[in-house]
């Protein structure tokens, strides 16, 4: 069973390679998206604050299981649109990192001190000068860091596209499973896959921070000279 199971191998770390690919589409797609929630939520426009407050809080309540089903069924219902699993979970997995990264991003713009801005200003700087050279610089210290919490869910959650058919990483596992007669070991491998993939998300993401923040000191210690 060992060396039968072996011989899957190729099929599952290619099914790893979808999984990463599909859940680093997602979060790119939904940090964009973050942005522009948070971007709204600090406006002085309420009707906009309130949309995008709204936005936020229906995303982060409702299960992603829930999303999915409603983007793979719903949406060929409602708009006569023909997704593919592969863009439904796209779709779903990234209107709920939209939700979880605007409040990552908010909370990390608002942690630079009202003093930069004002500066920032003072200097002349255009708003997408200000953020672009001043503010998006030291609010990274502040996103960076539950950004690659949000990665690992949405990899986790990614798992969810084999319900609808997709054939990532679970849905392979599954597979495999079946072939073998319901045995558990290939959940076991399943599961060790999933755990180094994340675990050397945690690492990279650990060592990217630790150097985004010497790279900000140095800065700063080149400002102050």
């Amino acid at each position: 069973m060992t060396a039968q199971l072996f011989s899957y191998m190729p099929l599952l770390l290619k099914a790893a390679l979808v999984t990463i690919w599909l859940s680093w589409l997602a979060l790119l797609i939904g940090a964009v998206g973050g942005a522009l929630v948070a971007l709204a939520r600090m406006s002085t426009l309420l009707p906009l604050r309130l949309l995008a407050l709204l936005f936020t809080e229906f995303f982060r309540s409702i299960p992603i299981l829930i999303v999915l089903f409603f983007v793979f069924f719903g949406v060929p219902l409602i708009f006569g649109l023909d997704l593919s699993p592969f863009t439904a979970t796209t779709i779903a997995l990234a209107l709920h990192a939209s939700a979880t990264m605007s409040e990552v991003i908010r909370a990390g713009l608002e942690s630079v001190g009202k003093g930069q801005w004002e500066a920032a200003r003072a200097a002349g700087m255009t708003y997408w000068q200000m953020m672009r050279h001043v503010i998006v610089p030291q609010a990274l210290r502040v996103i960076l860091p539950p950004s690659v919490g949000v990665y690992i869910a949405t990899l986790k959650e990614s798992s969810l596209a084999s319900i609808i058919g997709y054939v990532e990483l679970t849905k392979t596992g599954l597979l495999i499973r079946e072939t073998m007669g319901s045995s558990f070991v290939p959940l076991l491998l399943l599961a060790l896959i999933y755990f180094l993939i994340n675990y050397g998300i945690s690492l990279g993401g650990g060592a990217l921070e630790r150097r985004f923040h010497v790279n900000t000191r140095l800065m700063t210690a080149g400002a102050g000279q």
